[in-house]
């Protein structure tokens, strides 16, 4: 009895194998709905962010060469100066007085000059006397220089065009060397001083494109152009410092302004694979490309997720097929069907 049961459960067995193999391979024959799209290929987007403070691309702050009474201010906090224009004029009477001096002696200087040198042609001096005043002559000539420029020193002019800055010096004030008059800043262009990570340097070789957007400012981000790098990374912080210079012709931004800076480069170029078309395999993801007209299974390795796709890398052609829609019960090897009027149309495929 025992035998015959066991023949019995047998025969059911094979005839459900059978059944299920028949079932199988009516259904792995049976074409897939899928909707397909041609690869995409986009270079991969490598970007770091950072912090940096905008600075004048000329920045001073004005003192003056000697110590005096101010007499006169020529300017207004805020206002644009250009160069060598008079900013502060300070007591310069005894300097006047001195070049005038040095004049009279460099005349006199040089009428003893002239009288000798005529006695010395008729032999009536020798050469030694002309000599020694010729070398008063030049003695003079040098006072008078020194004069002018001790006169000079009272008078405080801008070294370059720029906006200035507010003062606390007034007419009467008696200043010296250490007296801040104001500041300059050449505001035409600006420079912005940021520091980025060890490993983000490589964005900074050729090719790299710098935005930036100050953090109170809702507009379109400013491009920028790198302009100075350090020397070396800073070993304690892993730092490294660089700068980048915009344009502020309409001086929309001012020296001090905190700017959001963003480094992008472009990598490597990957096939662009929407995120609904990527599967996931025991050991690695997968996609389903078109292969004649049956499925085949792809391994990649992700590279890069941005926004609604994802980068990857594999065994895939520009003119591979993706499928992007209907992977879930797709088998290695299955027929499949789309339609290629719209590839047609977008002419990406021809019959």
């Amino acid at each position: 009895m025992k035998h015959f049961l066991s023949i019995a459960v047998l025969g059911l067995l094979s005839v459900f194998m059978y059944a299920s193999a028949a079932q199988a391979q009516q259904f792995g024959s049976r074409e897939a709905l899928v909707i397909v799209e041609p690869v995409q290929f986009e270079q991969e987007k490598n970007r770091v962010e950072a912090v940096g403070t905008a600075e004048a691309a000329r920045s001073i702050t004005i003192y003056p060469a000697v110590g005096d009474r101010v007499v006169a201010v020529y300017f207004e906090p805020g206002q644009v100066v250009e160069e060598g224009e008079l900013l502060v004029e300070l007591d310069a009477r005894r300097q006047k007085v001195a070049v005038e001096q040095a004049q009279i002696n460099l005349r006199d200087a040089q009428r003893t000059v002239e009288r000798l040198r005529e006695s010395h042609e008729r032999g009536a001096v020798p050469q030694s006397e002309l000599d020694n005043a010729v070398l008063l002559r030049d003695l003079a000539r040098v006072e008078l220089d020194n004069a002018k420029i001790e006169l000079e020193d009272r008078f405080i002019r801008a070294p370059f065009e720029g906006v200035i800055g507010i003062t606390d010096v007034e007419v009467g004030d008696r200043i010296d060397e250490q007296t801040a008059i104001a500041t300059l800043d050449d505001r035409s262009s600006l420079l912005i001083d940021f520091k980025i990570p060890e490993a983000a340097v490589s964005l900074l070789g050729e090719g790299a494109e710098l935005k930036v957007q100050p953090w109170r400012y809702s507009g379109q981000p400013v491009t920028a152009e790198i302009v100075e790098m350090d020397s070396r990374i800073n070993p304690q912080t892993r730092m490294y410092r660089a700068r980048a210079r915009i344009n502020n012709e309409n001086d929309d931004f001012l020296p001090g302004t905190s700017f959001r800076t963003s480094i992008s480069l472009a990598g490597q170029e990957f096939a662009a694979i929407p995120e609904a078309a990527l599967s996931w395999g025991v050991n690695s993801p997968f996609v389903w490309v078109v292969e004649g007209k049956n499925a085949k299974r792809v391994e990649v390795q992700i590279e890069q997720r941005l926004a609604g796709r994802v980068l990857v890398s594999g065994n895939i052609q520009r003119d591979d097929l993706l499928i992007a829609e209907g992977v879930q019960s797709l088998r290695d090897g299955q027929p499949v069907k789309f339609d290629r009027t719209t590839l047609d149309d977008a002419g990406e495929l021809s019959e």
